[in-house]
């Protein structure tokens, strides 16, 4: 089973994922991205910050893809 890791990049900080996750293949990583993705924005919003946020997926040969969200607030 490959080993994929997925780093979080947003505008302050980035943390990089030294453990990783076993999965089937990269179909399971990009669902386990989005789903990262999404869960790192509800965790955004609980605490008001907005802005880019990314998660990178990488395997052992590099980079295999990257899913990112901007969130804004607009109140008239």
């Amino acid at each position: 089973m490959p080993r994929f890791y997925f780093d979080y990049h947003d505008c302050s900080e980035t943390i990089v994922d030294n453990r990783g996750y076993d999965l089937s293949d990269g179909l399971a990583a990009r669902r386990l991205a989005l789903e990262s993705l999404g869960q790192a924005i509800l965790d955004r919003a609980s605490r008001n910050v907005l802005g880019e946020l990314a998660i990178e997926v990488r395997d052992a040969a590099g980079r295999v893809l990257r899913v990112a969200a901007t969130v804004e607030m607009e109140e008239p």
